[in-house]
């Protein structure tokens, strides 16, 4: 780090390339937080021992969290969902150190309601949590209950319901639409598409092929929706299109788009009278249940039942062929919550973070390469065999911390206002547990010096760099 620093203060390095080389160090450091706790019980109990404190002993949710949500604009505010249906909020600037052991408690809670009482909480265990693309103080929910509703954060007051009629399995929004839809995956074939502005489901994109468990916008293109179904295809839809699907991902195209039009060209067929992909193409040998857009719309990346994860260049539809090995765990039929790391803040390629049963795993998107892993404290080995209860330490859901900013160069950077920046995970359990980076300290050993040399040599050292700089900047330059 310090020679970093020094290559930047003579001009050979921009303060750009040390942020981004900086950067992609953090995102390689992650590990364990324990220091960060979440209880959500509503009463602290007392205890003379001070076993109730006990990391292994805090619950946020006693059910298990099922979902969270963290907002994109400060980095401040999580929304957990709990598996008996209740939602907790938390401001994670309550501590004011990322180092110092803090326990969160929620600044205020939407409880369980019975299934007779509308206008109040969801009666089932939540299925997914997010915010409003354009406004934190707003988030959705989605619940086993059939309904889809819009909460207001401050006031952790209903703002608006909306009844499906079928199991909601998770939800999204457009980040750069002018419209106010929400495409929702439900247990019908239909991606059911609800607008907040009339309060109505106004359209259902139709397909066939068993329930949709996902559902992803373009980043780029608001009128652009993908959708993943249990019958292991993912669709492209245009809303604006009577057809709907203008291009189904086909794990077997590794050309793409581009490519059947050049070869069309070259036969002199008609590429407007052709079918441009085949009706018969799967992403996926099993349900598709993940889905998620890179920041700049150039990938998309795709998970299936089959424990296969996929990558795919989102301008021609072609499969990368990106091999993630047989590490992937996914064998449960709901929606897997993926995240990529922002585009352009490493100087490496993007990191994809998976949540690999009782770990999360580190990967590199385009090669597939294992990172690190993140693995749960006391968790055993996720694909060796697991102990009696260990499934309930299962990772259900992750959500990415950052500065804020949703421009490609403000943000979103690593850290929120009292953060280097943080992943939190959702675990079956009923914890809430924090991972962030390992960051090194003013005397910690630099790269490039031995682990054995004495303190002589190491001071000999610094005072040789110390020395060196203070004559780049002109302190002891002298002309003969």
């Amino acid at each position: 780090m310090q020679a970093r620093l020094l290559t930047r203060e003579i001009g050979d390095l921009s303060p750009h390339d040390l942020a981004r080389t900086t950067a992609s160090n953090l995102l390689r450091s992650f590990a364990p937080a324990p220091q960060h706790r979440f209880n959500g019980e509503a009463l602290q109990r007392s205890a003379t021992s001070g076993v109730d404190e006990r990391a292994h002993n805090i619950r946020a949710h006693g059910a298990g969290v099922s979902s969270l949500a963290l907002d994109k604009f400060d980095g401040r505010i999580l929304v957990s969902g709990g598996a008996e249906g209740s939602i907790k909020i938390w401001d994670l600037e309550e501590c004011g150190s990322p180092h110092e052991l803090h326990t969160f408690r929620p600044v205020s809670t939407v409880a369980r309601s019975p299934a007779e009482q509308r206008g109040r909480g969801h009666s089932h265990g939540v299925t997914h949590l997010a915010f409003y693309p354009f406004d934190p103080d707003a988030f959705l929910s989605s619940s086993y209950d059939k309904y889809l509703k819009l909460w207001s954060t401050q006031r952790s007051a209903l703002s608006a319901e909306f009844g499906l009629n079928a199991t909601i399995y998770s939800h999204s929004t457009s980040p750069v639409a002018d419209h106010l839809l929400v495409a929702c995956a439900t247990q019908h074939s239909n991606v059911r598409l609800v607008d907040l502005k009339s309060g109505s489901a106004v359209q259902g994109l139709v397909a066939h092929g068993g329930p949709v468990l996902c559902t992803a916008w373009s980043p780029r293109q608001e009128h652009v929706l993908v959708s993943g179904h249990a019958d292991g295809k993912a669709r492209i839809w245009d809303i604006r299109r009577a057809g709907g699907v203008i291009a189904q991902l086909d794990q077997e195209d590794s050309l793409g788009v581009v490519h059947r039009f050049g070869h069309a060209a070259a036969s002199g067929a008609d590429w407007n009278r052709m079918p441009h992909f085949r009706a018969s193409a799967q992403a996926h040998d099993e349900a598709v249940n993940g889905l998620q857009w890179t920041d700049d719309g150039k990938y998309i990346v795709s998970a299936g039942l089959d424990r296969r994860i996929r990558v795919w260049d989102a301008a021609t539809g072609a499969n990368t062929l990106a091999s993630f090995g047989s590490v992937v765990q996914n064998q449960h039929a709901k929606t897997a919550s993926i995240l990529v790391s922002p585009s352009g803040l490493s100087s490496n390629r993007e990191l994809l973070f998976w949540p690999n049963d009782q770990e999360i795993l580190v990967l590199d998107l385009h090669d597939g390469n294992v990172v690190t892993r993140l693995r749960s404290p006391g968790a055993t080995n996720p694909v060796g065999p697991r102990e009696r209860g260990m499934g309930r330490n299962r990772i259900t859901g992750i959500v990415w911390r950052g500065a804020g900013g949703g421009g490609r160069q403000v943000g979103p950077v690593m850290g929120g206002g009292n953060s280097v920046g943080a992943i939190y995970s959702a675990h079956l359990d009923g914890q809430i547990r924090a991972w962030m980076p390992h960051i090194p300290g003013p005397d910690d050993v630099d790269e490039t010096e031995e682990l054995d040399e004495d303190e002589e040599t190491k001071r000999k050292k610094r005072k040789a760099v110390d020395d060196a700089y203070r004559s780049l900047m002109g302190r002891q330059i002298t002309f003969t």
